[in-house]
């Protein structure tokens, strides 16, 4: 390797402690596959380090894809990384296996393989800052590659320059090097490195992208490749902005996991999708939607139709309740939408109700007793039941009389602050005269017993078996 001008960096480099942030006396490791764009920005922050002091360190993932390749390109590693007296750690990943039990693609299983090796080296060895030799060609193909799927303005503003890690921080130092100026650097270096023979392989998406659009690119304008990078810096910079807006209306509008759907019409298509993105985000979803489904979401919103819902990744659903969008597991979304009635006998007994988890026990007031201490317990006048005891779900028009006011089921829970996602759990009791009563609000006037004691009293004891409900319960006795 030839040392001479080793500092003499190409237009566009930028280096990983300015994009980081950091000073440049801070750790760096280098992500070394050995071929030529890392072979260059290892030998260029060699330089770089040899000046300002800063500890460098590299590191191969021998992925176990290639056979014998693979194995020569970890030994050329090894020698490359001796002569320049720079410590290399060498993990091994057998890629195949682990697509195999992930049910994703190689190089899916080959990124989550050598990012997850990347992490846990850094947090091992306290190393806050790792660089990769992206460059503006693979920029450019990213770019190209989420175009032809549709994506939204973050997939087509490409590769991010850096983005935070759990240890530290990933940066891009090439990422506005053309991939023709780092070979020009290797060779005005002497630089030697090892080639991939996959990366001729037209069966992966990329390296179509690479033989055929980018060439086509270039020969419309020469300075397709950098042009791009520059492009792409600019959606980068609106896609930040839209983000910053959508953030901000998001903490404005959040109710825990609600939107209003109103509220989401009324936003912008723009504000409103990443607000959707976030609010998955921020709620655990993995994988996130992508821009169909989230366009399925906004529609789901505008529709605005009470109990609908659609599926999401991660086996959550977005769910309509009370004019609110909700992001629910699967089973709560579904319980919620499930239309039930049973019959409450009157007379002593447990009336079980599978689609809310819940027992209701019927009973004389004398004998009753709050046996579960996370129940609620109704007391209604026997002669003021009009007919039999229906126990069933909420229905659009639900009112009751209660405290000298008729008022819809949606204001009393909303007065009750009764969470949006529990209220289809919790069982409206209804006689021949409407509803009769709800726990957490009450009983209809004229139907309830005050006395407990009195002749004539039917006591309802009703008990919750799922935990968020129990927890809202133990402090709102209705």
């Amino acid at each position: 390797m030839n040392e001479k001008n080793a500092c003499t960096l190409p237009s566009g480099f930028v280096s990983p402690w300015a994009l980081a942030g950091v000073p440049e006396n801070v750790p760096v490791l280098v992500g070394f596959s050995g071929g030529a764009d890392s072979m260059a920005l290892l030998h260029m922050l060699y330089g770089i380090c040899h000046k300002n002091g800063a500890p460098l360190y590299a590191v191969h993932v021998n992925h176990q894809i290639r056979g014998a390749e693979a194995d020569r390109d970890e030994e050329f590693c090894r020698l490359t990384a001796d002569s320049l007296g720079i410590p290399l750690f060498v993990c091994h990943r057998n890629v195949p296996e682990l697509a195999r039990k992930k049910g994703v693609g190689t190089e899916v299983a080959a990124r989550e393989a050598r990012y997850a090796c990347f992490e846990a080296l850094m947090a091992e060895k306290k190393i806050p800052l790792l660089a990769v030799a992206h460059h503006a060609d693979d920029n450019l193909e990213t770019m190209l590659f989420h175009m032809s799927r549709g994506s939204g303005l973050t997939g087509i503003s490409g590769i991010p320059p850096s983005r935070p890690l759990k240890n530290g921080t990933l940066t891009r130092p090439l990422l506005r090097v053309p991939a023709e100026d780092i070979r020009s650097y290797c060779q005005a270096h002497g630089l030697a490195f090892v080639t991939d023979s996959t990366n001729s392989d037209t069966g992966y998406a990329r390296n179509r992208l690479r033989a055929g659009a980018v060439p086509v690119l270039c020969a419309v304008n020469a300075g397709a490749v950098r042009n791009s990078a520059r492009t792409a810096e600019l959606l980068r910079r609106d896609d930040d902005c839209l983000s910053g807006i959508a953030r901000q209306w998001l903490s404005d509008n959040r109710r825990e996991n609600t939107l209003h759907c109103a509220a989401l019409c009324e936003a912008h298509p723009a504000v409103a999708s990443r607000a959707i993105l976030l609010l998955c985000k921020e709620s655990g979803l993995s994988p996130l939607p992508d821009a169909g489904q989230v366009d399925a979401v906004l529609a789901l919103a505008k529709k605005c139709v009470p109990h609908s819902s659609l599926s999401l990744p991660g086996r959550i659903c977005a769910t309509v309740e009370d004019g609110k969008l909700l992001l629910l597991s699967e089973e709560k979304a579904r319980q919620m939408c499930a239309v039930f009635s049973y019959e409450i006998p009157l007379s002593d007994g447990v009336n079980r109700i599978s689609q809310t988890d819940c027992e209701i026990i019927m009973g004389n007031s004398q004998k009753s007793k709050n046996i579960y201490k996370k129940s609620i317990l109704l007391y209604l006048a026997s002669d003021k039941i009009m007919g039999t005891v229906i126990a069933r779900n909420r229905r659009d028009g639900d009112a009751m009389k209660i405290g000298g006011m008729t008022k819809s089921l949606k204001k009393l829970f909303n007065e009750k602050k009764v969470p949006l996602d529990l209220r289809a759990k919790l069982p409206v009791l209804c006689d021949g005269a409407g509803v009769l009563a709800v726990p957490t609000v009450g009983v209809r006037d004229g139907a309830s017993a005050r006395d407990s004691a009195a002749d004539g009293v039917i006591c309802l004891q009703i008990c919750f078996n799922e935990p968020d409900l129990n927890d809202f319960m133990q402090n709102r006795k209705g």
